[in-house]
This record gives C-alpha cells, sequence and structure tokens, in this order.
C-alpha cells in the first residue's frame, strides 16, 4: 500500500523543502508544466492532461542540515515547545508546514495543526489534524487528502492511526485518476496495513465509476510492499462462434519464498468447465516453470478431457547450463479448439527436451535427449522427426601457433522413431568426426581464412528395413578459402557528410564427391538460399549429407554510416555462388543439381529515421532471368506506434508449375488522437485470393484506464481435413491503471501478432 512510504517521514516530520498549492496537490496541467523551465520540465503522457510534480525537487538542497522556522515559537522549563504562524520543518527533499505544532520533549506527544502539509519528491500529503507520539511510534490523522507521484495516484482519508507497524485508516479512498477526473474510484470503510508482514486488508471496499458503485466486495487482503500473497487476480472474458463465451478466474499462490503458483478455473460456455495451473520455482540449479490446463468432457469433442501441459527450465551451475523444454498435448485439435492463457502455442510438433551444455575458452559440449509430439495428423509417417536418444556433441577451436588454429566438430546420436509406412523404419546409431586446420588472419584493411578438413560419418542401423550394409559410412575431403578487403572514404549526401565503406568478399569452396545414396537422412536438410549459406562450406544442415562442392561465391557489402554517432542507416549488399561441376549429392530420391549459378541474391536495409526501418531482398535467376523470390518489410516502433509491413513472393515449387506464391501482412498500432488507437493485423494469402487472418479493434487511453475491443477473424482447421473454416471472436479488456485488468489476452494476442510489440505495463 503506497501509504507506507509517507508513514514513517510524518514521524519523524521529515519532509521536502517548498511550498505547495493546497487545491493542486502538485497536480501540474499543459499549460502550468510549460511554463516552467525547459530543464526541469516534466514529460506529459500523450493520452494525459497532466502529471504529479513538485518543481521545487529538480534541483538539489542547498544544505542538509534540519532547519525549523516558525513567526513565533516558545520553550517552557518542563520541555514544552510550542511554535505558532507559518511552520516549516525542512530537511533534503522533505518538508514539513503547519499552522502551529506542539511537541512535549519529556512524553514525546506532538500535535500538528491548521493547513498541514506534507512534501517529498514523491508525494504530497494534506491534513486537517496531526497528533501522535515519537516515542511510541503512535499517530493519528484526520482529514487526510494525499497524492503518489511515482504511481501515480491520490486519495483521501477520514482518519488514519499508526500503532508501531500497524496502520489503520478509515474511509480511504484510492484512484490513479487526475484531480479533474471522477472515472473510477476505490474506497473501503476500513484497512489495516501490518508493515512487518508487508501485508493489509480492506473491508467494505466498493468501486465507483463516474461515482456510480459498480463493484462491491466484502474483504481483500493485497500486498504494500514487494513480497507476495495469495489471492484472486483479474478475471479473462471473451467470445467467439466456436466456443461461446469463455471466462476464467485467475488465483494467485504464495507457497514459499522460491515457489509459486497461478490456478485459473475456466468455463466455456459450448465445452464445459476446465482450468490452468502454472507453477514457477527457483532452486539452486536454475529457475523453471510447470504448467498444466485442459477441459473436462468437452462436449464438443465426444466428452472427452482436453489437456496440455509444459515444464520449462533454465539454470548454470559454474560453466554448464542446464534447459528443458518438455510439451504434452492430449490430442491433435487442442491448440486449434482451445485457447489458452499459459505460454504453450500451436505447432506441428510439440517438442521435448532436456539439454546440458558446457562453455570453455575454446570448446563447447552439449548433451541432449529429444523427442517430438506431432500434432498435425495429415503428416505422413516419412516425414515423422527422429528423436536423438541421446546426442553427444563437442566442437571448438584450439590456437596452435599465431594465427594457425586446429578444429574439430564431433557428433555421436542415437535416432529413433516408431512408423507403419513400408520402407521407412530405419533406425540406429550415427558417429560424425570433422577434423581440420586453418588460419585465421584480420586487420583493419582485410581477412583471410583459409581451412581445409576432413568429414567422416558413419552408422549402425537396425530396424525392420535397415539395409543389407548395417554399418555404412563416407569420408570426404574439403578446404575452402574465405577472404576479402574494407575499403572506405567520406561524402556527402544530401549536404550531410557520411562514410561509405566497400566491402568485396571471395569465398572458395571444395568438397570431394563420395556417392551417400545409402545413407540414411536422419535429421539433415538443404540449406535455404541466404547471406550466410553462400558462404558456407558444406550445402546441407545436419550430418547426413556432406555435399559435394567445388564453387567460388563472390559478394559485395557497401555501408553508409554516420561519422558522428557511429550508425549504420544504409547496407546494401549482392552475392552469387558459380558452381564449377554438378552437385551430385543429395537427398534422397533427389537429381542432381547441374545449375551453374546460385540465384543472385541481394538485399538492402534502411534505417529511413529513428521510427522506421525498410528491408528489402530479391532473389534473382540470371540464368533463366526471371525472379526467384523477394522478401520486403516495413517497421516502425517507438513506444506510440507500432507498424509491420510485410510481402513474400516465391516461385511455385511444384512440378510443371509456373505461378507465383505471394503473401502480405499488415500490422500495426497507430494513434488517431491523444487518447484513442487503432489496432489491426491483416494475413491475406494472394495466391488463394482469401485472408488468413483480419484483426481490428479500437482501444481508448486516458491517465488512469485503458479499454480494447477487438474483433478477429481467421481460417481454422477444425476438423484436421484441410479445409478452412472461419472463425469469428470478440475480445474485451478494461485495466484500471493502478490496480491491475481483466481480459489480457489482448496484450497476448497483440504482441504475437504485431513484431516487436511490446504493450507497456501499467
Amino acid at each position: 500500500m503506497p501509504l507506507r512510504r509517507f508513514l514513517p517521514l510524518l514521524l519523524l516530520a521529515a519532509c521536502a523543502p517548498g511550498q505547495a498549492e493546497q487545491a493542486s496537490m502538485h497536480w501540474l496541467d499543459r499549460d502550468a508544466a510549460a511554463a516552467l523551465p525547459e530543464s526541469i520540465r516534466p514529460e506529459i503522457k500523450p493520452w494525459c492532461e497532466g502529471t504529479w510534480f513538485n518543481p521545487l525537487f529538480a534541483t538539489p538542497a542547498e544544505t542538509t542540515d534540519t532547519v525549523i522556522t516558525a513567526a513565533r515559537s516558545s520553550l517552557t522549563p518542563k520541555g514544552l515547545v510550542w511554535l505558532q504562524g507559518d511552520v516549516q520543518i525542512r530537511q533534503p527533499e522533505r518538508l514539513l508546514t503547519a499552522s502551529e505544532a506542539r511537541l512535549d520533549q519529556a512524553s514525546g506527544d506532538f500535535t500538528l495543526s491548521g493547513d498541514i502539509e506534507v512534501q517529498t519528491p514523491l508525494l504530497t500529503l494534506q491534513a486537517d489534524s496531526f497528533t501522535g507520539n515519537t516515542n511510541t511510534r503512535q499517530a493519528s490523522l484526520s482529514g487526510t487528502r494525499y497524492a503518489l507521484f511515482d504511481l501515480p495516484a491520490r486519495g483521501t482519508a477520514e482518519g488514519l492511526e499508526q500503532d508501531g507497524e500497524q496502520i489503520f485508516i478509515s474511509s480511504g479512498s484510492y484512484t490513479s485518476c487526475p484531480p479533474t477526473s471522477d472515472a473510477w474510484m476505490l474506497s473501503a470503510d476500513n484497512i489495516e496495513l501490518d508493515r512487518e508482514t508487508g501485508w493489509g486488508e480492506a473491508r467494505d471496499v466498493v468501486l465507483r465509476v463516474q461515482k456510480v458503485p459498480v463493484i462491491w466486495i466484502p474483504w481483500i487482503t493485497f500486498p504494500i510492499d514487494d513480497r507476495r500473497k495469495t489471492g484472486l487476480l483479474f478475471p479473462s472474458f471473451t467470445t467467439s462462434d466456436e466456443n461461446g463465451i469463455d471466462v476464467s478466474q485467475p488465483i494467485y499462490l504464495n507457497l514459499h519464498p522460491q515457489l509459486d503458483a497461478t490456478v485459473a478455473p475456466r468455463h466455456v460456455e459450448k465445452r464445459g468447465s476446465g482450468g490452468e495451473l502454472e507453477t514457477r520455482y527457483l532452486a539452486g540449479v536454475g529457475e523453471g516453470s510447470v504448467s498444466f490446463g485442459g477441459i473436462a468432457g468437452d462436449r464438443l469433442f465426444d466428452d472427452q478431457d482436453r489437456k496440455v501441459a509444459r515444464w520449462q527450465h533454465d539454470g548454470r551451475v559454474d560453466n554448464w547450463r542446464l534447459t528443458s523444454d518438455v510439451n504434452y498435448v492430449s490430442d491433435d485439435f487442442f491448440f486449434k479448439d482451445l485457447d489458452t492463457g499459459l505460454e504453450i502455442t500451436s505447432r506441428t510438433h510439440l517438442q521435448r527436451e532436456g539439454e546440458a551444455r558446457w562453455y570453455g575458452e575454446h570448446w563447447t559440449f552439449f548433451g541432449r535427449v529429444q523427442s517430438f509430439q506431432t500434432i498435425d495428423p495429415n503428416i505422413a509417417d516419412a516425414n515423422l522427426p527422429y528423436r536423438r536418444l541421446p546426442q553427444l556433441n563437442l566442437r571448438g577451436e584450439q590456437p596452435l601457433a599465431g594465427p594457425v588454429y586446429a578444429e574439430l566438430d564431433t557428433d555421436l546420436t542415437r535416432f529413433s522413431r516408431n512408423v507403419d509406412a513400408a520402407g521407412e523404419d530405419v533406425i540406429g546409431d550415427r558417429g560424425h568426426a570433422a577434423p581440420g586446420l586453418g588460419i585465421k588472419w584480420e586487420n583493419a584493411w582485410a581477412f583471410l581464412n583459409p581451412s581445409m578438413r576432413v568429414y567422416h560419418t558413419g552408422y549402425r542401423l537396425d530396424g525392420d528395413d535397415a539395409p543389407a550394409d548395417d554399418s555404412p559410412d563416407t569420408t570426404v575431403p574439403g578446404a575452402s578459402l574465405h577472404g576479402g578487403i574494407y575499403l572506405e572514404r567520406f561524402s556527402d549526401w544530401f549536404g550531410q557528410r557520411q562514410m561509405q565503406t566497400l566491402e568485396p568478399e571471395l569465398f572458395v569452396n571444395y568438397i570431394g564427391h563420395e556417392d551417400q545414396s545409402a545413407l540414411p537422412v536422419f535429421d539433415s536438410s538443404l540449406r535455404s538460399l541466404s547471406w550466410s549459406s553462400l558462404f558456407t562450406a558444406n550445402r546441407f544442415a545436419g550430418y547426413d549429407r556432406i555435399g559435394d562442392d567445388y564453387s567460388t561465391t563472390a559478394g559485395l557489402t557497401s555501408r553508409f554510416i554516420s561519422p558522428d554517432s557511429g550508425q549504420e542507416w544504409l547496407r546494401l549488399r549482392t552475392a552469387q555462388r558459380r558452381y564449377f561441376r554438378d552437385r551430385r549429392v543429395q537427398l534422397s530420391g533427389a537429381a542432381p543439381d547441374q545449375a551453374d549459378f546460385s540465384p543472385l541474391l541481394s538485399d538492402l536495409s534502411l534505417r529511413i529515421n529513428q521510427l522506421f526501418t525498410l528491408f528489402a531482398e530479391n532473389q534473382w535467376d540470371t540464368v533463366a532471368n526471371k525472379r526467384v523470390a523477394n522478401r520486403g518489410r516495413l517497421s516502425a516502433s517507438d513506444g506510440k506506434r507500432y507498424v509491420h509491413a510485410s510481402i513474400i513472393q516465391r516461385a511455385e515449387t511444384s512440378p510443371g508449375a509456373d505461378d507465383e506464391v505471394l503473401q502480405g501482412e499488415l500490422a500495426a498500432l497507430a494513434p488517431v488522437h491523444n487518447h484513442w488507437n487503432l489496432v489491426g493485423r491483416w494475413l491475406y494469402d494472394v495466391d488463394n485470393s482469401r485472408s488468413l487472418e483480419t484483426l481490428a479493434g479500437l482501444e481508448y487511453r486516458s491517465c488512469c484506464w485503458r479499454t480494447s475491443l477487438l474483433g478477429q477473424r481467421q481460417l481454422v482447421d477444425r476438423d484436421g481435413d484441410g479445409d478452412l473454416e472461419s472463425d469469428n471472436s470478440i475480445l474485451f479488456q478494461i485495466q484500471l491503471t493502478g490496480l491491475g485488468g481483466f481480459g489480457d489476452r489482448i496484450d497476448t494476442l497483440l504482441e504475437r501478432s504485431i513484431p516487436n510489440y511490446r504493450r507497456e505495463n501499467d
């Protein structure tokens, strides 16, 4: 409770320097703030008409002494101090003013009366009377009015008493609204604060909106410091075509200083009742969470129980990092049917993984166990991922002499999966080792990195469909040379001096050919075209295929940098790979790649201003003289505006097709007024002329409350048969600044829908 911050100050008469206007409690509207010197002018949020601020605390105090002044003062032989007329008790950043003050030094009793005001940099408090005892730490105030600048908040209390660590408030009120608004007010007949335990109790609590009572709560408890306590959180409310009204009521459980939980009973109108549970723990080996949720006897799913669960862990012990991510869902359609407040998202495969990773100066090691739960019924057995039970990997570079180093990449993995398709039941162990030597030479104007290595991969295969040769292996030599030059010059662009760089680089790569068609494909895939893949030796990700290659990649980068700030505002890149022979090593069933050139990859990254950034990429087939793929992205984020526009265009890869796939996305939170924002997202499939998702809404925000209303329409595959149907939802949220809100799934949805969006926590 905020009152804890100023009670000790009152008892000690330790208050801030300066005078205050009784009516305003140091509330500054925009005109008053604009009249202040610019050096001390406070920032006012666009959605607020003012702010709490005391200009007298904008500069440091001139003295650290306690200064007491009054028009008249007297001291009796019995130790009675009597101050009259404009009484001020000053300390650095503290002030107490009153018309009259009396203190009995023998007993410790004191009385203040007449225009009592307490000020600190973070609060202003006014009272009609103030009595107490400095020895027993008892105090009593009446007719109290307060303003707390940092929350911000204001309120009143007819009576306030302190007895040691106990504080008793009668007829108290609290709101984060400015003095010009009564949008909402929380009041209680009796409030008890226990500073020893860090918690308070309130009885007969009423929430008023525009002075009209809307909610009555007979009894609540709440924290008055950073310590946690069990209690109700605000509920969540959504509605959709498929599920109807969906309501959940979270309950926070403070189980232990290193263990807490949130339980949320839930009712879905058309499906049934259930709940969600999330526990968080902190231990010597790290921190983590365990989540569980579901619906019992789902009426729209043959009365079956629907469940979802997750365990996450992240910890460090010396040089070891320990992580886990274990997920479970009861059926393939859970995420399509039921949204959840837990941090578990819909995927094709749910991961179950535990990993231990060790970091040394030159070497890293990790051990991993990993499996997957496939929740897409349309995925064929041949495409099911393998389990790694386990995977052990050691890699690093060891300096030898000067720029010469030795490198090693080793991996040992056990692969397993359960499939019914004929010819796909192949499991086993795979070992891989790639020792090598290299030189790293670099200075301010150039770099050169020649290296050579040997790739060896061996298997021990099992399963009903394992080949006759159950121990195939391959050994392939490889060598590469990567070098580049840094050139720079200064030039004038639009009257501004800029530094321009020119960075040509060359990557020459050779990997010998070895027939690998008899080897299984456990986890390898062809790398997609990107800047990094053009300068990577192996065309494949994973160790099942070592791609034969004899090629040269030429790349050119130019950067434009502001010499004053060192900020790069424009980067242009282009690169292409030239192949000198066909690539015969491919994934199972794929024909050799006979292209002489990779697509020409070009991209642009432009920082338009402090708000907007632009990225564009083009992949062009220089032989066929046609586009392979385009990507573009325009984004902006400054805490007030969030804009994301992107487009992806690529050639259709199905045999004989001559079409293009084109998809666009537009997402934004755009202010249309100081108090109003438009929010939305549109994901459109141009190829099929359909909107995949449409999200649109409006939000209003003021100093003390915020409300949002969103409508969502998305295409969902309810039956898992590939046919998409539309589903409409309405989401509503209201938040009272300083109290929290209900319906926070809107913030979660916007953070997932608008890249880089992060809602300010009210």
